[in-house]
């Protein structure tokens, strides 16, 4: 199966969140995770099943997560988890809560990080992992992205190393889109390394923080 063709099929059952059984369907389509949602004492994370915890997580995400998660899987796990997806009948807002709090923890975080989500982050994490000698990856990177992008982190960074970056960028020259790619992988892994070391925070992923607030 395709991780493209299966993350559309993961998608399309849509476990109803908080639906009883007993009183029909009045709780289908609540978001488990938006504000005033209700849940008992949040279940053991170790009396749900790894499957089920990976099915609640594919259906939280949002799609294109979803598609990543499913690419790192055989067929035989695309299948297993799809089918699980599909007999869910409803997942409990406390239980969603503790299965995406563990695959936070166990580095869904750093998986998930794309260049893109620089635009997410807080200026502080952004100064913290701007390097002066990195700068020339950094301006390719920025090159190749969206203006707001580009403000964000030149506007993040100190006076000093936001003329740094300004003036790398401006002395770019031509360049290939395949080349700016491969500068925001390589400095997407700079940070990801910097999160594993302790030294920033990485926004967690995207659609999560909206829902959480």
């Amino acid at each position: 199966m395709n991780p493209s063709t299966a993350s559309a099929s993961v998608r399309k059952p849509h476990a109803q969140v908080g639906a009883d059984p007993l009183r029909g369907d009045a709780g289908a389509g609540l978001d488990p995770l938006a504000p005033g949602a209700e849940a008992a004492d949040a279940p053991s994370i170790a009396s749900i099943p790894p499957l089920r915890k990976a099915a609640i997580v594919l259906v939280s995400l949002e799609q294109s997560l979803s598609s990543q998660m499913l690419a790192h899987l055989d067929r035989d796990a695309v299948d297993a988890v799809t089918w699980e997806i599909a007999r869910m009948e409803r997942v409990d807002p406390a239980e969603q809560a503790v299965v995406l709090e563990e695959f936070l923890s166990l580095g869904l975080r750093r998986l998930c990080f794309v260049f893109e989500d620089l635009l997410r982050m807080d200026d502080r994490e952004i100064r913290a992992a701007f390097r002066a000698e990195d700068a020339e990856a950094w301006a390719l990177a920025l090159a190749g992205s969206a203006p707001p992008l580009r403000a964000k982190v030149i506007g993040a960074l100190n006076a000093s190393a936001g003329q740094t970056l300004q003036r790398y960028l401006e002395n770019l020259g031509p360049f290939r889109l395949s080349d700016t790619e491969v500068a925001q992988v390589e400095v997407s892994e700079r940070l990801r390394i910097l999160y594993d070391q302790g030294v920033i925070d990485l926004p967690d992923p995207s659609g999560r923080e909206e829902v959480l607030v």
